[in-house]
């Protein structure tokens, strides 16, 4: 076998790896292992494989489209419905390329690509959705409108379907995965921070909103004041249950909502883990004399048996934010209304505010920073003379 067939590696953190790459008679095939010993065997064995005449290389995979290896992941795995449409999705636009042609630089281009490409409108729409425009935003620069691009989040999540899918075709098939597309290519943001909060007379018109709804007019009102109040997201809001609501009357600062880690998009999350959210006196008098009164015989769930998931719950916000008039407003942005409240109105820490909110990573706090009162110049003069 002609060439340098081992490849000493050493990892960031010092780790030795072994690189074995066989090039002859046609054959193409690399593999790492941890131990000179393993590549060394697994060397023999592919000269005993070339000279018997046998398959020893991945040629046939790498001829596989992109379209038949999702195919494949999606018939041997369980697919969550909207990971199934993305993959389905891709079929159709990147599904053509081989394996072998799928390379960091055109990973690159694909998601440049994507990030500045339109929202194209349903093939068989009729006329544009009154809340969402056609797709189409204000550009700042000309105050026209224009078409939407995909965000980063909708990317990031092709980014991964394809990293997922390619993923578990080599461990399945036993050959090495390719992680320099995606060790090149970082994912996109999976959000772009908001400071939206709401001004002054707004939560007044969203609440009078409500009364043009069909159904759940009480509970739109209690589902918004409690989004206003809590700083919780809205998944862990319509997993809430009336049980972990413990209310205090004697001692009302004792009062608080328990928030089980699993419930929360963090829960995977290193830190992440159970909260109790205290009460503030609002929130307690609201949940006390006007939330109390919808709970019925039986009922688990607080908001969970109005609202099927935050996706639906979002979707219909957008129609009482239409009535109420209130422009480029989402139902997280109440949760960043209520994170703002502690930062203008309390003198919490970051840290404390954290563990009312659930946010693990501090930093995503400072932007609630400017905010904040600041008494630094008061301490700086404190010892003066």
């Amino acid at each position: 076998m002609a060439g340098k067939l081992i490849t000493e590696r050493t990892g960031v953190n010092g780790d030795v790896s072994f690189l074995v790459r066989i090039r002859e008679a046609g054959v193409a095939v690399s593999k790492t292992f941890k131990t000179k010993k393993e590549a060394e065997k697994f060397i023999r064995e592919v000269k005993t494989k070339i000279d018997r005449g046998e398959s020893v290389d991945i040629t046939k995979i790498k001829k596989m489209t992109l379209a038949q290896i999702f195919d494949e992941y999606l018939k041997h795995n369980t697919v969550a419905k909207g990971k199934k449409y993305d993959l389905e999705k891709l079929k159709l636009e990147i599904g053509k390329v081989p394996l072998s042609n799928f390379k960091a630089g055109t990973f690159a281009l694909y998601l440049k690509t994507k990030l500045e490409q339109e929202i194209p409108d349903q093939a068989k729409k009729k006329k544009s959705h009154p809340l969402y425009d056609g797709h189409q935003v204000v550009d700042p620069d000309t105050g026209k409108l224009k078409k939407k691009t995909y965000s980063e989040s909708t990317i990031r999540k092709y980014y991964y379907a394809i990293k997922t899918a390619l993923f578990w075709h080599a461990k399945h098939h036993d050959y090495t995965f390719d992680r320099k597309p995606f060790d090149d290519n970082p994912p996109p943001k999976a959000w772009e921070p908001r400071d939206r909060i709401l001004e002054a007379g707004e939560l007044d018109r969203l609440l009078e909103a409500t009364n043009k709804m069909y159904v759940k007019r009480e509970e739109w009102k209690c589902l918004i004041l409690w989004q206003y109040y809590s700083c919780m997201r809205a998944g862990e809001t319509l997993l809430m249950k009336w049980d972990e609501i413990h209310l205090d009357e004697k001692n009302p600062h004792h009062s608080y909502i328990f928030v089980p880690k699993e419930n929360t998009k963090i829960a995977d999350k290193k830190n992440a883990e159970d909260r109790k959210v205290p009460l503030r006196p609002e929130f307690f008098h609201f949940i006390k004399d006007r939330l109390m009164k919808l709970k019925k015989d039986g009922q688990q769930l607080v908001f969970g048996d109005y609202w099927s998931s935050s996706s639906v719950l979002a979707a219909r916000f957008k129609v009482i934010c239409k009535n109420a008039k209130v422009e480029d407003f989402k139902i997280h942005d109440l949760r960043h209304c209520a994170v703002s409240w502690y930062f203008v109105n309390t003198n919490l820490t970051d840290i404390e505010i954290s563990k009312i909110s659930g946010h693990i990573e501090l930093s995503t706090l400072k932007r609630y920073a400017t905010l904040r009162h600041s008494d630094i110049g008061t301490k700086l003069w404190a010892n003066a003379k």
